[in-house]
């Protein structure tokens, strides 16, 4: 009965509708008044997302006086819109930590009246600034430039923009959702001053809670998190229906119009299509906290802890891994314990080395330093001298660029003044064809300009331009053969027969066409023309589309203004996009480098050396392209870092082809007037690749120096230790109990002649003691240490080594482009094979690949990857010998080595450029099981931490146990032959592997066992039907198996 009461419940549970389950009641804290930049959550709220994540969610408005962050730090609202202030808090128990950030960039700027005549952050000294608290960005930007933000004269801010014509106070503080769209509304002209323009890049909005919630109620805070962005992608993709529903359903004082306008800019800071939306990085939040210190609102010194949301699934896994680490690390040191006291207790240290190994060792350690130190001090002194050639040369040409376009822009501004001072003086002349001939001039004056004009309050305008492609294909009128026009527009007063007269010339001033059409333009109402009236100085307008031709420009516009003050007009050129790009095509720092000009506000382009992408098409109109639109992948990855780090420069890998590219963000000097920036994108290849080929040859020509004089100095201290080997087999002959002069010629040196002559006189001596036994000798192994490094960390990873068999034959014997599309074939399969099993390539090696599984990112099951991989790169290299066959080529056989281990990865390097990278034993390991290969005659050698790792699931067989320099175990070395249970036929093993693999083992055992007799007959059963294994014929030709052979070569 008690069941069936349990399941009756569960039952109704399940069909009560979902407005009946209990859900929990939550607050939200706004941080201003109800508008679109909270749309997320309105639409969370209103489309049931919070709901049906359990939440009974209360919307509570901000305003003046409410700070969001402290309502939620105290306890009195659950969640809340924080900004980065969250960087300052104190107390760890009113601790705030931001769950997402929404908005992307800050959306703080000064707003600033054209009337008000001020041009730069630094003439708003002295000012009066309606001002609001909480944007810390505008007082770094403030104080930047020079201006004392807690000295600014403050005026009350009321939130209405109307006030600053009112002239109620000079500047204000606002958002650039909200205000410009007052002002654009009424046609006002005006400045706004972003910090993001002078490198002041902050979160704006983000999702803030408790730290103390969001440690005990993590399941709660994920879901409202969870709920909160779905909401926030919605609104996105549906901005009119979330102005519906915000009209709806809140108390606003924003019109629908306003709220629109406020919906695009929102969406251009949150900029969710080109990173993801609540995504924040920790190199962002350290920068702005290092603004704070600048600012003295932090204290110098170290930095505090990134303010992010840690969900318990990623704590969990951390402490996971340290306790794996710890682990693994206590049970190496016992079993190394363990084996040095059994190593102690038997007859393993009873051997002694021989002197030829002595001598050579000694050698080595003398000698083979000082060329490693070489090698070492001159590798970090090469990559020094990379890093800061690339870095002069960008820079050199970033100035050049910057100072170029600086000069282009004062010469315009100087030939416009001139010519509004002729227009000011003389309003009649341009208003003549006697006119032509000087703006003709003004044209010429630079070619980079393309239109001068003169416009006049009254609506007369006239103007002298280029003719290009541009605009011949927009106007099929204009004859084929003109270079030239100009023409002239009627005042507005002329009434709805107001024409447009145009004369085209081929060379000025041979006319070759004209004709006049009726036009209602009106230059009054283009861009800049008001805020040049309005601030009685050089304006500079952002891109927009030539009405001639509807590709984009820009213009320069100087008000014309007459001695008594009364306004006439204005005086202006426009400098089209194409010309500004050929320029900048003509300055880049190399062939393959990309040089961009771009309003670092938006990421709007004003031009490119890449000219063709600097507009786009969209439907049927053409669009400016952004830096996160445009057609180029590699830029959209540099601006994508630039925003997601705040670095200006830095190096990262093309997404395109994974060449090694440096990124360079510069913003032009205050004094230029418009918010530009300079962007270049470069191949570090293109400025250091030569260099970088020279310090690899060197690396190598060391290298091999130092394999040349290990072979000599072998090869001498065996010359040396021949007479002492003599002797001592002479001794060991007296030792058992042989008196037999053996031949041999006397040394010429002295000491090693009178060793000689005693072991001569002993063996005299010693022939009447026959009875005497010999006396057993232990020969004592010395261990040798692996240093740690500082900067790095020690994971468990499966390292993978790999050559070519005989490359240096191959070298010597191919064609040098031959031998290079073959190596790089051989590179590309590798490489491939390894990162579609998710390893991470190490570095190239001459001929051979490093790379391992586990690191950076922890991977499940790296052992059985790594074998994967190293099967895939056999099988495909198989392939392509088979295509080379037929050409005619060489082909390559690949030797890898596999080692699962303990090693020390991370960053190394110097303190400017880092190189990631894993050394260690465990690297060593695999090296040496790489050359096992040789030994063998196999393709793959494993050790056995790698078989322990992969259990049943690869198919291996057993060759011999080993030792390694640097460890006191033996361990056993085993072939791969394939992956068990898998349709892949890169993956699969040869027929037959199986009976192989059993048949190896066997013998394997027998051997290990010490049966060699026994396992001498099983490898000769392998030959019998396996004709020609390697690995059986290795072993047969070992010392402690050819003895028992049956069938003796």
């Amino acid at each position: 009965m008690k069941g069936a009461a349990i399941a009756f419940l569960f039952l109704v549970a399940l069909v009560l509708p979902e407005s009946v389950r209990a859900v929990e009641k939550v607050s939200l804290q706004l941080k201003w008044l109800h508008q679109f930049q909270f749309a997320g959550y309105y639409v969370a709220l209103e489309k049931g997302f919070y709901r049906d994540a359990g939440f009974d969610v209360e919307i509570r408005e901000g305003g003046p006086g409410i700070d969001a962050m402290i309502e939620v730090a105290t306890g009195k609202a659950d969640f809340g819109v924080c900004m980065t202030g969250v960087l300052l808090q104190q107390s760890a128990q009113t601790k705030v930590v931001v769950l997402g950030v929404i908005f992307q960039h800050s959306a703080a700027n000064i707003l600033v009246p054209s009337r008000a005549r001020i041009n730069t952050v630094a003439e708003l000294a002295g000012r009066r600034l309606m001002d609001a608290s909480g944007s810390d960005d505008l007082a770094a930007m403030l104080k930047q430039q020079g201006v004392d933000y807690a000295a600014l004269p403050r005026v009350e801010h009321t939130g209405n923009p109307l006030d600053l014509v009112a002239g109620k106070a000079d500047a204000m503080v606002s958002y650039i959702t909200n205000e410009p769209f007052a002002f654009d509304q009424k046609g006002i002209p005006y400045r706004s001053f972003r910090p993001r323009t002078f490198g002041f890049d902050f979160y704006g909005d983000n999702l803030c809670t408790r730290d103390v919630r969001s440690r005990r109620e993590p399941a709660m805070v994920d879901a409202f998190l969870a709920a909160s962005l779905r909401g926030w992608e919605y609104a996105l993709a549906n901005k009119e229906e979330a102005v519906d529903i915000i009209l709806r359903g809140y108390r606003v004082i924003k019109s629908r119009e306003a709220l629109i306008y406020e919906a695009a800019q929102t969406e251009a800071l949150i900029q969710p299509g080109f990173i993801q939306l609540g995504s924040q990085t920790p190199e962002r939040w350290n920068s702005i906290a290092r603004i704070y210190q600048d600012l003295g609102m932090l204290p110098q010194g170290r930095l505090p802890h990134p303010p992010i949301y840690e969900a318990p699934r990623e704590k969990t896994w951390r402490w996971l891994k340290l306790a794996a680490m710890a682990a693994a690390l206590l049970s190496a040191v016992a079993i190394v314990f363990l084996f040095y006291r059994k190593a102690r207790a038997s007859k393993f240290f009873a051997v002694r080395p021989r002197l030829s190994v002595v001598m050579s060792a000694l050698f080595v350690g003398l000698s083979i330093p000082i060329l490693i130190f070489i090698l070492a001090y001159n590798h970090q002194k090469n990559s020094e001298a990379i890093i800061a050639m690339l870095q002069e040369q960008v820079g050199k040409s970033r100035s050049a660029t910057i100072e170029s376009i600086e000069n282009l822009m004062r010469s315009v501004g100087g030939v416009l003044g001139l010519l509004a001072e002729s227009a000011a003086a003389q309003p009649a002349f341009f208003r003549s064809e006697d006119s032509r001939d000087a703006l003709y001039r003004v044209l010429t004056s630079s070619s980079q300009i393309d239109a001068a004009y003169v416009s006049f309050e009254d609506g007369y305008h006239r103007v002298v331009t280029r003719i290009d492609a541009d605009r011949k294909r927009s106007d099929p009128q204009i004859p084929a053969s003109a270079n030239w026009h100009s023409s002239y527009i009627d005042a507005i007063s002329t009434g709805p027969d107001r024409r447009r007269h145009r004369t085209f010339y081929d060379i000025w001033p041979n006319v070759v066409g004209q004709y006049s059409a009726r036009s209602s333009l009106d230059i009054r109402n283009l861009p800049g023309y008001a805020a040049a009236r309005e601030s009685r100085a050089l304006h500079v307008t952002a891109p927009s589309i030539n009405p001639d031709t509807g590709y984009p420009v820009i213009s320069a516009r100087y008000p014309i203004y007459r001695s008594d003050d009364e306004f006439l007009g204005c005086a202006s050129v426009n400098i089209t996009f194409d010309v500004l790009s050929r320029y900048l095509s003509m300055q880049r720092p190399s062939r393959d480098s990309v040089t961009i000009i771009a309003d670092p506000t938006d990421g709007k382009m004003i031009a490119s050396s890449e000219r063709e992408k600097v507009v786009k098409v969209a439907g049927r109109s053409l669009q400016i392209a952004t830096l996160a639109n445009v057609d180029n992948a590699d830029v959209r990855e540099a601006y994508r870092l630039h925003v997601q780090t705040n670095r200006d420069d830095f190096v990262f890998t093309s997404p395109r082809d994974g060449r090694e590219l440096s990124a360079s963000f510069a913003r032009f000097p205050e004094s230029f007037g418009s918010p530009w920036q300079s962007v270049i994108v470069t191949p570090t290849d293109d400025f250091v690749g030569q260099l970088r080929a020279t310090n690899q040859k060197i690396v190598l020509t060391i290298i091999a120096l130092i394999v040349l004089e290990m072979g000599l100095i072998f090869a001498l201290a065996r010359r040396l230790t021949r007479p002492l080997e003599r002797v001592m087999q002479e001794l060991e002959a007296i030792e058992d109990l042989s008196f037999e002069k053996r031949r041999g010629r006397s040394s010429r040196i002295r000491e090693i002649a009178q060793l000689q002559t005693a072991t001569n006189l002993l063996r005299n001596s010693l022939q009447s003691f026959s009875s005497f036994a010999p006396v057993e000798v232990v020969r004592e192994l010395v261990k040798s240490g692996i240093p740690l490094s500082l900067g790095v960390e020690k994971r468990r990873l499966t390292v993978f080594f790999s050559d070519i068999e005989n490359f240096s034959s191959y070298a010597e014997q191919s064609d040098p482009d031959l031998l290079l599309e073959q190596v790089s074939t051989y590179f590309d399969i590798v490489s491939r094979a390894i990162a579609e099993e998710g390893g991470t390539v190490d570095k190239f090696i001459g001929d051979g690949v490093m790379a391992f599984w586990g690191a950076p990112m922890d991977l499940p099951a790296p052992a059985l990857h790594a074998c994967r991989g190293a099967l895939r790169s056999v099988r495909r290299l198989e392939a392509v010998n088979a295509a080379w066959t037929a050409r005619g080529l060489p082909t390559f056989r690949m030797r890898i080595g596999l080692n699962t281990g303990n090693v020390l990865v991370g960053n190394v390097g110097s303190a400017d450029r880092f190189s990631y990278t894993a050394m260690g034993d465990g690297v060593n390991v695999a090296s040496r099981l790489e050359g096992m290969n040789k030994e063998f005659g196999t393709t793959i050698c494993l050790s056995d931490s790698v078989v322990d790792a992969c259990g049943g699931e690869i198919l291996v067989r057993p060759l011999c146990r080993i030792m390694v320099k640097g460890r006191e175990q033996r361990f056993m070395v085993y072939e791969l032959m394939g992956i068990a249970d898998t349709g892949d036929p890169e993956l699969q093993p040869a027929p037959h592997s199986v009976e192989l693999i059993e048949m190896t083992r066997a013998a394997s055992m027998m051997f290990e066992a010490g049966d060699h007799q026994g396992a001498a007959n099983a490898y000769e059963r392998i030959l019998s039907l396996f004709a020609g294994d390697p690995v059986a014929s290795a072993m047969l030709t070992r010392s402690e198996l050819a003895p028992n052979r049956r069938h003796k070569d």
